[in-house]
C-alpha cells in the first residue's frame, strides 16, 4: 500500500473540480487493454476503484482522440498519449497540466529523456509509462539450416544492414520463406533510424522544427535501400499489419526480425521457436542509432474525476510495483527501477536471450534517439509513412522525397500561419 499512501496526498490541479470518489476511471487507448490489465487489476484492489478502457484501432488513435475532445465532452478521464503529440495536443487545449502534481516526484524515478519529452514550453503534460528500444530477432534453426552463424548479443559485434540483408539473403536461399522484415515497416518510429544512420536528420529541422528536410541525399540514399529490400524479395510485401510480419516470425518462415521487445513474452509462448536477439543494425558508413520513447500517460483536459486520474498516473509510472505491472513483463518502463527489474528477468525466461538485458541497458544509454517534437508531427508522421509506403510498394526514392518535401513544406505552411 505504500505506492497508493505516496499518492494520495497529490494536489488536485486548481482548475479540475472534485467528484464523488466512486467514480469508474475511464481509460482511452488502442487495441483491446489485455496488456494493461494487470495494472487495471491491481490497481482496483489497492485503491477500490475500477478502471473501464476503451480502445480503438492504433491506427485510428490519434484523430479519434481530437474529434472525441472536439465534442465538448470527450468521456475519458485518462489516455495513452504518444510524447510526440504533446505539442499538438497541447495547442489543442485537451492535455491537464501535470506541472504542479508531478514535475518534482518525477525527477529520480523517471529516465531524465523520457521527462523531458513529457514538458512543453515550461509544463509537464504527460507523465511518461513506457520506455523502448528495438533489437534484431533471429531464427536460430532457419540460420542454421543456411550455414550462416548466428550473431552475437554484443554491441560491438553489430552488423551493418548490408550484412544483415547478404545472411538474409542466404537464409532464403536455403529454404527460408521470407528473409529479412521490419515489425513496423513503413512508420516513422521504425525507420527514422534509416536516414539517421546516414547523417541525413529526423525530417525537420529549425529551432521550432517546422523547417522540412527530407529530401537531402542521407534520405534518398536511405529510401533507396529501403525500396531494394522489397524489390528483392528478401522482405516481403505481402503481410499487411506488423501483426502479419511478427505472425511470420512466430511460424518459422521469417529469418530476420527487427521489432520491439514487447515482443519477447509472445515469442517465448511459441512452442519450438527457437530465436534469439542481436544488437539493431547500421549502414557501414554511417553510424548506430536505435529508436526510443513510448506512450505517456496524459489526463484529459475536461475529467470530472481528476483527484483519482492523478493517483492512477503515480502509481502506473511512478511506483515501481505499478511501473512493472504496466509493462506486461517484457516492455521497457520509464521507469528506471521498473526498466531493471523487467530486464533482470529476461535472460530468466529464455536462456538464448542471455546478455539481452546488458544490450538493451547498452542501446538506452548509447545510441537511442527521440522523435522530433514539432507542432507538424502529425502530417509529418502520415505523410513519410505513406512516402515509405510508396517506395516500399516500387516508387523510386528520389521521385518520391522530393515530392514528399514539397507536400510537407505546404503543409507546414499552414501551421505558421
Amino acid at each position: 500500500m505504500t505506492g497508493l499512501l505516496g499518492v494520495s496526498s497529490l494536489p488536485l490541479l486548481g482548475s479540475l473540480p472534485v467528484v464523488a470518489q466512486d467514480q469508474t476511471l475511464r481509460f482511452f487507448g488502442w487495441g483491446d487493454g489485455a496488456a494493461l490489465k494487470g495494472l487495471f487489476d491491481a490497481y482496483e484492489k489497492l485503491a477500490g476503484k475500477k478502471v473501464a478502457f476503451e480502445g480503438v484501432p492504433f491506427a485510428d488513435m490519434q484523430n479519434t482522440i481530437v474529434q472525441r475532445f472536439r465534442t465538448g465532452n470527450s468521456g475519458i478521464d485518462i489516455f495513452l498519449v504518444d510524447p510526440t503529440y504533446v505539442p499538438t495536443f497541447s495547442k489543442l487545449g485537451i492535455l491537464t497540466d501535470l506541472t504542479s502534481a508531478f514535475e518534482e516526484k518525477s525527477k529520480g524515478p523517471l529516465f531524465p529523456s523520457d521527462v523531458q519529452g513529457a514538458m512543453y514550453k515550461g509544463r509537464m503534460l504527460t507523465l511518461p509509462m513506457w520506455e523502448s528500444t528495438q533489437l534484431l530477432f533471429f531464427n536460430k534453426k532457419l540460420l542454421a539450416k543456411a550455414g550462416v552463424e548466428a550473431p552475437s548479443v554484443s554491441p560491438d559485434a553489430r552488423m551493418t544492414w548490408e550484412k544483415v540483408i547478404e545472411l538474409a539473403k542466404k537464409v532464403q536461399a536455403a529454404g527460408a520463406e521470407t528473409g529479412f522484415g521490419f515489425e513496423q515497416f513503413d512508420r516513422y518510429y521504425q525507420l527514422q533510424v534509416l536516414p539517421e544512420s546516414l547523417g541525413g536528420g529526423p525530417g525537420v529541422k529549425g529551432d521550432d522544427l517546422l523547417t522540412v528536410d527530407v529530401a537531402n541525399d542521407a534520405w534518398v540514399e536511405a529510401g533507396k535501400w529501403y525500396g531494394s529490400i522489397f524489390a528483392d524479395g528478401v522482405a516481403s510485401r505481402g503481410p499487411k499489419s506488423d501483426t502479419e510480419v511478427v505472425d511470420l516470425f512466430k511460424a518459422g518462415r521469417l529469418a530476420f526480425l527487427v521489432g520491439g521487445p514487447w515482443l519477447i513474452s509472445d515469442l517465448n509462448k511459441v512452442d519450438g521457436l527457437d530465436y534469439a536477439a542481436a544488437p539493431h543494425p547500421y549502414f557501414a558508413k554511417g553510424k548506430a542509432v536505435t529508436p526510443s520513447e513510448s506512450w505517456h500517460l496524459g489526463v484529459a483536459a475536461d475529467t470530472k474525476n481528476a483527484d483519482q486520474a492523478l493517483k492512477f498516473l503515480s502509481y502506473a509510472a511512478l511506483d515501481k510495483s505499478g511501473a512493472v505491472l504496466a509493462t506486461n513483463g517484457s516492455r521497457l518502463s520509464a521507469n528506471i527501477e521498473a526498466t531493471a527489474e523487467v530486464l533482470s528477468h529476461i535472460p530468466q525466461q529464455n536462456p538464448n536471450l542471455k546478455g539481452v538485458d546488458t544490450l538493451m541497458r547498452y542501446e538506452l544509454a548509447n545510441t537511442a534517439i527521440r522523435r522530433p517534437r514539432t507542432l507538424g508531427y502529425l502530417q509529418l508522421e502520415e505523410l513519410v509513412t505513406r512516402a515509405w509506403s510508396d517506395i516500399r510498394n516500387g516508387n523510386d526514392a528520389a521521385e518520391t522525397f522530393p515530392q514528399l518535401q514539397r507536400e510537407l513544406e505546404r503543409s507546414f505552411k499552414r501551421i505558421k500561419e
